[in-house]
């Protein structure tokens, strides 16, 4: 008697080991990088009863901080991408790690802080460097990770903004709680040094043998090395004039539009809910510190979720459904001040998306990028982000219109204009880009062609 074929099931290709250290050691890389541009935020209420600022005031130099992170990313775009690619980026990046690593110690002297004025400059300064320095962090980490699993590995990264800056909203409560809110800038003192032995660690492990076998691993595999070639020299360089054509890009430019207006609402929501929580809701600034970081509890799975279905579905498809998803969110967050659960359960729901649209975009504008010019369109996108975080001087001048920090209906304001942000993102990326990867990428229609979106496929 015949028997049947037994059909076998066709085994998931194994992640080489070194992409799951690279991933490890640029997530804690990430995250301490957001921490150090975020923990202002936790202390904000402090800085505002210490020098006494308006709502008007406080979104200023909220604005100001945040958009500098936009300043350097841009200009060095090509710098990092002439720096050595994969393992080697690590270099360069140094260089942007020493910056807003020195930067965030001095803002807790307070020898240097005695100004309002300021700690504006020294945070500038720092955030300076920690937006070109994510640039590098997020160009790395595509570059050290097989392609078909890009959106899951820059998910994951991206969770270290929110889940570290979640630890490291703890950490602030716990040192306002034992300190006082009056003396903040220990936060600025203590929190960056974590950045020493993991960067001591990272050092050590990205190195170009390791970074060889990765390749080789991957190819082993079945599956697609980032780069093209072995050697470090000959890794593609893109020829004079990458950034003119990454300008030139719907798929870099447009996405990058719609990740300013991601942040000017993620921006938003920092800046919107540690006064609200403090100055509306009447609790402690500890506890405000504590309470405005919940949405990040469901911010890392929200980037893990739509960074791994991005894959499949396709960066536009998803890009699209998460901003639909953030718009709901930020719109019933009006109803945060009933109660304590509702802020709560209210947090939770939006932060599914606060975060999770960010990794989304970093992969569709890397998929998007000319080959040897990935950092290059990645500082793009960087640099348009940020530009974003300018979204505190509109929500400052409504808060104040509406009555002040104590009262509700200038917050309300606030977010209708969130609200508005991300309806306007998803209309540009559905006439606008191309759909880079996914099983339904033959669906898409724009008004652009895929040629001008440095698309090939039929």
């Amino acid at each position: 008697m015949n028997t049947p074929p037994r059909t076998t099931r066709r085994k998931r290709a194994r992640t080489p080991g070194y992409a799951i250290g690279a991933l490890i050691f640029l997530w804690l890389v990430y995250a301490m990088n957001a921490n150090t541009r975020q923990i202002f935020f936790f202390v904000l209420p402090s800085i505002v009863k210490e020098f006494s600022i308006s709502p008007g005031t406080a979104g200023v130099i909220a604005a100001i901080i945040t958009a500098s992170c936009s300043l350097l990313a841009l200009p060095l775009g090509p710098w990092f991408d002439r720096g050595g690619h994969g393992w080697a980026r690590k270099y360069r990046n140094g260089v942007m790690a020493a910056g807003y690593f020195i930067f965030s110690i001095v803002t807790g002297i307070g020898a240097f802080t005695q100004s309002l004025w300021s700690i504006v400059v020294l945070q500038s300064a720092k955030n300076a460097f920690g937006g070109a320095g994510e640039a590098i962090e997020v160009t790395s980490m595509a570059e050290s990770y097989p392609v078909e699993r890009r959106g899951l590995a820059l998910g994951i990264q991206h969770t270290g903004y929110p889940w570290g800056t979640l630890i490291a909203s703890i950490v602030t409560a716990g040192i306002l709680a034992a300190f006082g809110p009056e003396n903040w800038r220990y936060v600025f003192l203590l929190i960056p040094l974590a950045m020493i032995p993991i960067w001591i660690g990272y050092w050590l492990f990205a190195t170009k043998n390791r970074y060889a076998k990765f390749e080789k691993d991957t190819v082993e595999a079945g599956l697609t090395k980032p780069l093209h070639s072995t050697e470090d020299d000959q890794h593609h360089r893109a020829p004079a004039g990458a950034l003119g054509r990454a300008l030139r890009n719907p798929n870099i430019v447009v996405p990058s539009l719609a990740s300013l207006l991601g942040i000017a609402v993620y921006t938003g929501i920092s800046f919107w809910l540690p006064q609200y929580i403090a100055f509306v809701g009447n609790y402690s600034f500890a506890e405000a510190a504590a309470y405005s970081a919940i949405f990040t509890i469901t911010g890392g799975i929200g980037q893990i979720l739509w960074g791994t279905v991005s894959d499949w579905l396709g960066r536009k498809f998803t890009s699209i459904i998460a901003f639909t998803w953030l718009a709901v969110g930020i719109f019933l967050l009006q109803y945060a001040g009933l109660g304590l659960v509702w802020l709560i359960v209210i947090q939770l729901f939006a932060g599914m998306a606060t975060n999770g649209i960010f990794p989304v975009i970093y992969g569709f504008v890397s998929d998007s990028a000319e080959k040897g010019a990935m950092g290059t369109a990645n500082s793009v996108m960087l640099t348009a982000t940020y530009l974003g975080g300018l979204s505190p001087l509109i929500l400052g001048v409504l808060i104040g219109a509406g009555g002040g920090f104590s009262s509700v209906s200038g917050y309300n304001w606030g977010l209708y204009v969130m609200v508005g942000a991300c309806i306007l993102a998803v209309v540009l990326l559905t006439l606008f880009t191309r759909e880079p990867v996914g099983k339904f990428r033959h669906l898409d229609r724009a008004v652009v062609s895929k040629q001008r979106c440095n698309l090939e496929y039929a």
